[in-house]
């Protein structure tokens, strides 16, 4: 009982973070891969997805969006994950992590321009975080404490385009920008290897970045049509608590509960160099990031069967909190999603897993607010994710 028990503890969990995970609330992706902390042994897991959200304008000011206006213009995006875990002497493991926790993107074309909607054309955002964490494992009762700590360096870029010719010389000038800072969780954890059992609480900290960079517009007499670029945003604390358990022979639960301070991201204010723009004496505020956001919380929920000693799969449910709140007259679309996600695994043999999922996201109606009044309405959208990931245990 014990081997059927573990074998599909590894693949459960890991497939339903895989293919369920990518549009969880605010801006977030992504998170470090920590399981491996919990194995034994040089233990290397790589996932790699992909995720296409199907997200346009329905109505504008109550009324039907013309084709213009009511394109599709989420961005289908991939997100990458690798970790690497190692034992060291002293009920000692640590393990290297890759990932990339935050991101959005969205391809407006002249459709919001030609409403007279908003100047800006396209966003992006990504990041990078690349983490080690480490864990000591100690025998209490009839399992393990696992206390663990670590550090992570993250990167943040941004960019936004914005059409030349509207409003201030600033605010129509392109924007790109970037900036990284150092972070760090802490966690513990119990586990009953005989059992499947598993609770982990983990903290992430919040990170402060001063983004620098250019704006770019025709207008500006400065080398390249550019000045510097320089704006403070952070990205949020989060607590998470992980369960799982086995509850019979090839059957798994699991299940887990995070807390987000998205509330950290309002309004991003971006300046520019005012001795580039002589005879300007003070900073040059043309252009604001309007995010307004609220604290998210993300439940999930799933199950997993080893069908034989080579096949296993799993279910799982997720709901995520819209994030989105109205203040100062604006209020952005992050409405709740509902995720529905399938995952398979395949293990040639003890020490190699292959896994893929699917998964299938429900993105509730909303209603955004723009800075200039207009009420923006979207319909109950999708999105389809899909991954896949090896794992080898040396």
């Amino acid at each position: 009982m014990t081997s059927k028990f573990l074998k599909i503890s590894v693949s459960a969990l890991a497939l339903s973070v895989m293919a369920g995970s990518a549009l969880a609330g605010g801006y977030s992706r992504g998170a470090a891969n920590l399981d491996p902390l919990f194995e034994e042994g040089t233990y290397i897991s790589t996932t790699a997805g992909v995720t296409s959200p199907s997200r346009g304008i329905d109505t504008v000011n109550g009324v039907a969006a013309g084709p213009a206006v009511g394109v599709v213009y989420s961005e289908t995006f991939a997100n990458i994950s690798t970790t690497a875990a190692f034992d060291v002497p002293g009920n000692v493991r640590c393990a290297g992590s890759f990932a990339q926790p935050y991101g959005a993107a969205a391809d407006y074309g002249s459709s919001r321009l030609l409403s007279g909607l908003s100047t800006t054309t396209s966003t992006s955002l990504e990041s990078v975080e690349f983490g080690l964490t480490c864990g000591y494992k100690a025998a209490v009762g009839p399992g393990n404490v696992h206390l663990l700590g670590g550090l992570f360096y993250q990167s943040l870029d941004y960019a936004e385009a914005r059409a030349f010719g509207f409003g201030s010389p600033f605010g129509g000038g392109d924007i790109a920008m970037s900036a990284a800072a150092i972070g760090y969780r802490v966690g513990v954890g119990y586990t009953i290897p005989e059992l499947a059992v598993k609770a982990t609480l983990m903290y992430r900290s919040q990170v402060d970045h001063t983004l620098e960079g250019i704006v770019r517009n025709p207008a500006f007499p400065t080398p390249g049509n550019s000045v510097t670029a320089f704006a403070d945003a952070s990205t949020p604390q989060s607590v998470k608590l992980g369960l799982q358990s086995g509850v019979a022979p090839g059957w798994l639960v699991f299940g887990s509960v995070e807390w987000t301070d998205w509330s950290v991201l309002q309004q991003v204010q971006v300046f520019a160099n005012p001795g580039q723009l002589a005879p300007i004496a003070v900073p040059l505020a043309g252009v604001t990031v309007d995010a307004y956001f609220k604290d998210g919380w993300t439940v999930n929920a799933g199950v997993g069967h080893k069908f034989n000693e080579q096949f296993s799969g799993s279910f799982s449910v997720t709901w995520d909190s819209g994030v989105s709140q109205q203040r100062a007259g604006v209020q952005s679309g992050y409405s709740d999603t509902w995720t529905f996600a399938l995952g398979g695994a395949f293990n040639p043999n003890p020490n190699a897993s292959l896994r893929a999922g699917l998964a299938y996201s429900v993105l509730t109606s909303a209603v955004e607010r723009t800075s200039g009044g207009a009420l923006l309405g979207f319909g109950s959208d999708h999105a389809i994710s899909g991954g896949f990931s090896a794992n080898f245990k040396f």
